[in-house]
């Protein structure tokens, strides 16, 4: 192989493999094409099929003196620690595979300079990343990078092995819910009641004999707050939970709707309420599913397998924003099917349309609201998916791995550009090949309650319906209905967005970075900005039918075009991943809080609803499916660790400040001062929320990762 710039480069020793358990030991450079061939053979001869081969592929494969060897597990405490350690283990052995074939090299890029980077060079470097960054355009989901090689590349040794066969055995040395009766037994009894699941819990969550390492049980969870139904915790999730990111100001054509249904419903106070022009009303609009998802308007939502039976819905909810900024839940739409009228789509006012002065009150009345809460379970699974398929999947993970294989493709490795941005590239690119072969088939379609092709359908409508510049921080908020001149005021009516005002001022500080670095590369000019073709062909592959298919993408034509792209290319890789990424476990791994989908088909009249009880809720929850409920609290703990501190933009700022390029280095020494600064920011900030139950730190640089790492 050859390194960038021309200069030899020897295959990294990776003597970590050793360290990941899985047997394939590597401990030299010259083990590395025989660590490969080795699990190239293993996946030709074993290989489980489905996750319930696991325990007999896992006895054969014990015998192999290559693999690394684990009894079974006895105890419940054992299978849950096996399997997050799995799931580790492969990120691990992907990563290392990405590296030694380069996609994501260990060493990083060579930071070449002086006279060393001539024309000449850069173009080398560039004809090597175009032959090993391809686009892989299969229909099934965005434009992502092609791990099958092509043309030459292919046929150099490294680059034999077959990705297709490494996941599937990955899929089979490491099942993430092991198919043994005793762990299954762990979930809740079938004949569990509301309360019974809230104290069992609080009962896992305290027990004196939790592991050393913990699990998703002893790890905080929402519905350890005795308030977890609540109408204040259930809207403020909307300002600083799981996904904080797309609560809108309420169009005119839907306030219009919600004042039909009120009138339709004879709710003169509900109706009322909308004709105040100084009332500020904002809605979680789901209503686009079944239109994304290549659906007819009125068709269910329905997906299946041999241990459960999944139903979703479109949700619209309505949230009325108080002087006080306090946001409270006006009406909900169960399941938008393309009319407010009410033989097509059941709609239901909250009989509490302001919050109750005395919260130990309202306590007990919203506790016994079976239709309401029930109407909220419906909001929150279908925030469920948009959060996992739309948000988290597809506006990170996949619209960063499209910057990436473009920037590879255009960038040389000494651009300024590519020396901004590839730190925060670390493991995203064998992170995402996961997440299609693995996670998305064989964990959210298992969860969710669209069938796999719709699931697809979902991820390229909201990456193909992406506003790149529409979403830069300001603009976004604006666009949402969030006047960014008022954060600032600690008894405003934005106060509790605490996820909103953290982010205009996380933005406004790699802005400053950004551009401080860019104005002394380019000397200040739009005119070399202009002349730059290395940038002009970056937004080119981006935009291309044959390349990133993403034709929103701005044209680069000013220093201040620029600025604001690589920002942008930041934001979404750090402080925007952070953000809907390390809540998950807090908010999701309480099932009843955050279904993943119902489990018994919603209500189709508003007659039908206001008669549920709490068996109708209950039988909405996955009590049948137990293999379900632990697979549904389990992803969001996989997908939560914490950021290790040399992953954290802490540390990606003290590294900059040291770059072989002065203008970064120069001013990334600012940027540690400003990430510094932001770290008492974010924690008063916090602080000035009405609600203190659940502190809003999960965007404190000390734990904001530098890249989509997990």
């Amino acid at each position: 192989m050859v390194m960038p710039f021309g200069l030899p480069r020897p295959l990294d020793a990776i003597g970590t493999v050793a360290a990941i358990g899985t047997g394939i030991v590597s401990t030299t450079v010259h083990d590395a094409v025989d660590a490969v061939e080795t699990v190239a053979a293993i996946g030709t001869g074993i290989v489980a099929t489905t996750v319930h081969d696991a325990v007999d592929l896992g006895a054969r494969l014990a015998t192999l003196p290559y693999m690394g060897r684990r009894n079974l597990p006895t105890t419940y405490h054992d299978a849950l620690e096996y399997s997050v350690e799995g799931y580790k283990q492969m990120r691990y052995l992907l990563d290392w595979f990405f590296d030694i074939a380069e996609f994501q090299p260990s060493s990083g890029p060579v930071n070449a300079v002086g006279d060393l980077v001539t024309t000449a060079v850069n173009e080398a470097n560039l004809a090597i990343k175009r032959v090993r960054y391809n686009w892989a355009h299969n229909g099934d989901f965005p434009p992502h990078l092609l791990i099958v090689p092509v043309g030459q590349f292919a046929h150099d040794s490294i680059h034999l092995f077959k990705f297709t066969r490494l996941f599937d055995t990955i899929k089979a040395l490491f099942p993430f819910i092991p198919d043994f009766d005793f762990f299954k037994s762990m979930a809740p009894p079938s004949f569990a009641s509301v309360q019974y699941l809230f104290t069992r819990n609080k009962l896992l969550h305290y027990s004196p004999s939790k592991p050393l390492g913990g699990n998703m049980y002893t790890a905080e969870n929402v519905g350890l707050r005795e308030d977890w139904f609540t109408d204040a915790v259930f809207a403020q999730q909307q300002f600083t939970g799981v996904n904080p990111c797309t609560i809108t100001a309420a169009s005119q054509s839907w306030i219009q709707a919600f004042t039909q249904a009120a009138r339709d419903q004879g709710n003169r106070s509900a109706a009322k309420l909308f004709t105040s022009s100084t009332n500020k009303f904002y809605v979680q609009d789901c209503s686009y599913f079944r239109e994304a998802a290549g659906m007819t308007p009125t068709e269910a939502i329905y997906s299946n397998d041999k241990s459960s039976h999944r139903y979703g819905c479109a949700s619209v909810s309505l949230f009325h924003l108080l002087p006080t900024g306090k946001l409270h839940p006006i009406a909900i739409i169960l399941d938008w099917k393309g009319s407010i009228d009410p033989n097509v789509s059941v709609t239901i006012f909250n009989r509490r349309l302001s919050p109750s002065l005395i919260p130990a009150v309202s306590l007990l009345e919203e506790a016994s609201d079976w239709p309401w809460r029930y109407a909220k379970m419906c909001a929150q699974a279908s925030d469920w998916v948009r959060h996992e398929v739309g948000v988290h999947l597809t506006l990170t993970h996949l619209v960063e791995e499209a910057i990436i294989v473009a920037a590879q493709r255009s960038l040389p490795d000494s651009h300024i550009v590519h020396t901004l941005l590839s730190p925060h590239w670390l493991r995203t690119l064998s992170l995402n090949s996961m997440a299609r072969m693995i996670l998305v088939p064989d964990m959210i379609a298992a969860l969710a309650p669209f069938k796999l092709t719709e699931i697809k359908a979902l991820c390229n409508y909201t990456y193909h319906s992406f506003d790149f510049a529409g979403h830069y921080i300001p603009e976004d908020l604006k666009n949402r209905g969030f006047d960014v001149a008022h954060f600032d005021n600690p008894f405003g009516q934005f106060h509790n967005y605490a996820y909103a005002r953290d982010m205009a001022k996380m933005w406004d500080v790699m802005h400053k970075f950004v551009g401080s670095a860019l104005s002394a590369h380019y000397k200040g000019s739009d005119a070399e900005v202009r002349a730059d073709k290395y940038v002009a062909d970056f937004c080119a592959e981006m935009q291309s039918s044959v390349g990133g298919q993403m034709p929103q993408f701005p044209t680069v034509k000013t220093l201040a075009d620029l600025v604001d792209v690589v920002t942008m290319c930041i934001h979404i890789a750090a402080p925007q991943h952070t953000s809907i990424n390390y809540l998950q476990q807090y908010y999701l791994t309480y099932v009843p809080s955050r279904p993943s989908a119902l489990f018994a088909p919603p209500p189709t009249s508003l007659r039908e609803l206001t008669a549920y009880k709490e068996a109708d809720v209950l039988k909405a929850l996955p009590l049948q499916s137990r293999n379900t409920w632990l697979l549904m609290a389990q992803v969001p703990y996989l997908l939560s660790a914490e950021v290790e501190p040399e992953n954290n933009i802490v540390s990606y700022a003290k590294n900059a400040s040291k770059s072989w390029n002065p203008a970064i280095s120069q001013a990334a020494k600012v940027l540690q001062e400003d990430v510094k600064a932001l770290e008492e920011s974010f924690k008063a900030i916090s602080a000035q929320m009405d609600d203190q139950g659940t502190k809003y730190a999960v965007l404190d640089p000390n734990v904001m990762a530098t890249s989509i790492l997990i």
